[in-house]
């Protein structure tokens, strides 16, 4: 039986009970907001380079000082979502991202990023969903030039609009991708499939995108924008009734990519098929980002008298849910702290990686994994071993997939995956030389900010690593080059973790359609068997033991 949370609402009455306080929590946020349309929240008059202002100690020991810096994060990242940077208001979607100038840190005419994916999607609807129930965070990254809370929810739930169109006409006009997305070219106009993706669609970004539409569900319903939040959940109901019929392959496999014969065609199953020789993985078989799509089919796809074959989708995943051991050297165990005898503390069991990037983490932000308590313990494990490697290895930042650095002044970058720890990871690693601060996105989920706060800081005080948009995508540890662009995934994603992520919606969401003991079961089930015991729960998170480089001059528009 599923543990923690997910027995609370087996009861009916309190069930109901919890809908009420929920919903009267949301409706005191927006009272909040509509009170205080005066409100100087949004008011900041910091520097862009703003890191350099604080200390390890400030961040470490005064939550006031952590709140400031943190409020200084959101307003500055704010400028990325500026339309025609992050953005495009008319369509309300996402661009990847824009190359950057090496030497001002200005968006560089002619580089935009005019495509973009589910993935980047989703980021931007967990920062909005948290923008329209009142959070002064999330507020400010929307608009941060607003001069008020009203006009910044205002700006958000215009962005919400325009997205809706945008993504009901893109199904209107290539109906064969039952209502999900692949990658797209983005203009004023809306939106087209990019180069390669006319006939094909992917489900890991799909999986990311469609729980950030459920979030958006829940936030505009608990603040009255009834209409809005009805046409959000008609298309996540759209994209439940075509999930199996675009993505499933029988006997338990989710289709990695599902190719289209005809995308002017209504979905039927005759219409999706996989290649010969396919996509490397074929199918969804993964512990990390792909999961959510795979909970989405289970929970939420049309099976008809075939519900007893979801359990093959997690049989088929159980052989890359591992547990590893990650090697520790007490000599670096902190000294305030009581050293434990060495047979007491040898190794960190955490879950295998792919590459141990942080990237694999992306699904804790969505959904409320961290209410299994197996499944927490091990996340926290995990994260602990990310800061130990880093730290015993003196390392000067922490490791995830990203936009590798580029030599001034070549906006010539190219995107490096293999970015971990190869110790507890199936593939091997590449280097150990290019750091990214949203690597820093699972330590800020794990209620431990003070740490997580210290490693993003360390990140961002490398030389450029701060600019007229915000933080910059990756750096050196040698301090001598950048990578000059900035992303939503580089980006924006921290920002979520920062704010929790969306798994206050989603939980609540599961709840709502009867969906959280099973989801809960699931994890339940599926860690346990993999993870009969676990080391190293006794050990403490680190921090750095060594700085990045000053071998860069900072932007000119930015610096201190």
């Amino acid at each position: 039986m599923a543990k923690n949370n997910c027995l609370k609402f087996l009861n009916f009455f309190s069930f109901m009970l919890i809908f009420i306080l929920f919903y009267s929590q949301f409706l005191t946020f927006q009272t909040s907001l509509l009170n205080n349309n005066n409100d100087d929240n949004n008011d900041n008059n910091s520097n862009c380079r703003f890191a350099k202002l604080y200390s390890v100690e400030d961040l470490l020991y005064n939550q006031t000082s952590l709140n400031k810096f943190k409020a200084d994060v959101f307003y500055w990242e704010g400028n990325f979502a500026k339309n025609g940077v992050g953005v495009n208001f008319k369509t309300g979607m996402t661009y990847d991202g824009h190359g950057i100038n090496y030497y001002t840190g200005q968006p560089e005419p002619g580089y935009l990023h005019y495509w973009t994916a589910a993935s980047k999607e989703s980021i931007h609807l967990m920062l909005l969903a948290n923008a329209v129930v009142g959070n002064q965070n999330a507020l400010n990254f929307v608009c941060n030039n607003c001069t008020s809370q009203q006009e910044q929810l205002d700006t958000a739930i215009t962005l919400l609009e325009n997205k809706m169109t945008t993504y009901l006409n893109f199904n209107k006009k290539y109906p064969g991708f039952g209502g999900f997305i692949p990658w797209l070219y983005v203009n004023d106009s809306g939106m087209i499939p990019a180069d390669g993706w006319s006939n094909q669609v992917p489900s890991l970004d799909n999986g990311e995108w469609i729980w950030g539409l459920k979030a958006i569900v829940i936030a505009l319903n608990s603040i009255g924008y009834k209409d809005l939040a009805t046409s959000y959940e008609s298309y996540f109901n759209l994209l439940a009734e075509n999930a199996l019929t675009v993505f499933y392959d029988g006997n338990g496999n989710i289709r990695a990519v599902s190719q289209i014969k005809d995308n002017q065609a209504q979905p039927t199953t005759q219409n999706y098929y996989t290649t010969s020789p396919c996509y490397d993985p074929c199918y969804l078989d993964d512990p990390y980002e792909g999961e959510m799509f795979v909970f989405f089919a289970d929970l939420y796809g049309n099976w008809g008298s075939n519900k007893d074959e979801r359990e093959l989708l997690w049989i088929n995943k159980r052989a890359k849910l591992q547990s590893v051991e990650f090697e520790i050297d007490l000599n670096y165990w902190p000294k305030e702290l009581k050293k434990p005898i060495e047979k007491e503390i040898k190794t960190i069991t955490v879950q295998r990686g792919w590459w141990f990037s942080a990237h694999e983490q992306w699904k804790y932000l969505e959904l409320p994994y961290l209410d299994i308590e197996i499944n927490k313990r091990i996340f926290i494990n995990g994260e602990k071993a990310r800061t130990w490697n880093s730290a015993m290895n003196k390392y000067a930042g922490l490791f995830a997939s990203v936009t590798d650095v580029s030599t001034k002044p070549s906006l010539n970058v190219q995107y490096k995956s293999d970015l971990g720890i190869p110790s507890i990871a199936f593939q091997s690693v590449s280097q150990f030389t290019t750091v990214t601060p949203y690597a820093t996105f699972p330590l800020w989920l794990t209620s431990n900010e003070p740490i997580a706060a210290v490693w993003y800081h360390l990140m961002l005080n490398g030389p450029s690593m701060q600019g007229p948009l915000g933080s910059t995508e990756s750096c050196n540890v040698t301090g001598t080059a950048i990578s000059p662009v900035v992303t939503w995934d580089s980006k924006i994603s921290t920002l979520a973790a920062m704010i929790g992520g969306i798994s206050h919606f989603t939980r609540f969401a599961l709840q709502l359609d009867g969906q959280y003991l099973r989801f809960c079961q699931i994890v339940e089930r599926e860690w346990t068997l993999a993870f009969p015991y676990l080391n190293g729960e006794l050990a403490p998170f680190l921090l750095p033991t060594i700085q990045i480089q000053n071998n860069l001059q900072d932007f000119i528009d930015c610096s201190i």
